[in-house]
């Protein structure tokens, strides 16, 4: 029932663009990021590590994780996909992005990357179990993790105008020397 009302507000915003911007700001937070366990594992490779197979979101302690979470009718993902892409490749040796489906059927999300392919991890999550946890309220909704796994940045929609913004913070949390 969470993810049916979730997702009936995101289409609302998204198809009318009401209070969209009173969501769409950036939020500063500190709370430990909710456990991923994901169901594909992936590999993870810079040009300090070896390759590893990633399960769980703890495991990319070190890195700065920004957690998307996207739904194939959302057209602010559309747009994302694109800038997600870039900072994937920007940033490849501190960054991972995991971009969390949120569809109930798989195929329109397949149609969807089919468009827009993503250079980073797609996790499929049609329960919404995951989007729960970290109690989404919009499409997409944006999570960024620091390197010792505590949320600090979230931010709801995706706007071309933010885009420095949103890599500004990114930086800044890869510049983070992790007190100890």
């Amino acid at each position: 029932m969470y993810l049916l009302r979730s997702l009936f507000l995101s289409f609302l915003v998204c198809l009318f663009g009401f209070s969209f911007q009173q969501m769409a700001h950036a939020k500063t937070v500190d709370y430990p990021a909710p456990s991923i366990n994901f169901k594909s594992a992936f590999s993870f490779t810079n040009q300090t590590t070896q390759a590893t197979d990633i399960t769980q979101l703890s495991q990319l302690r070190g890195k700065v994780v920004y957690v998307d979470f996207w739904a194939s009718w959302c057209v602010p993902c559309r747009r994302s996909f694109p800038w997600m892409n870039q900072m994937q490749a920007k940033y490849a040796d501190d960054l991972v992005i995991l971009a969390i489906n949120l569809d109930q059927d798989p195929k329109l999300a397949e149609a969807f990357l089919a468009k827009l392919p993503a250079n980073f991890h797609i996790e499929y999550n049609p329960s919404g179990d995951i989007a729960k946890a970290y109690d989404v309220i919009g499409m997409p909704s944006s999570y960024v993790i620091d390197k010792t796994g505590q949320v600090r940045l979230t931010h709801v929609g995706f706007f071309k105008a933010k885009q420095t913004q949103y890599e500004q913070s990114i930086v800044a949390l890869i510049n983070e020397v992790p007190s100890l």
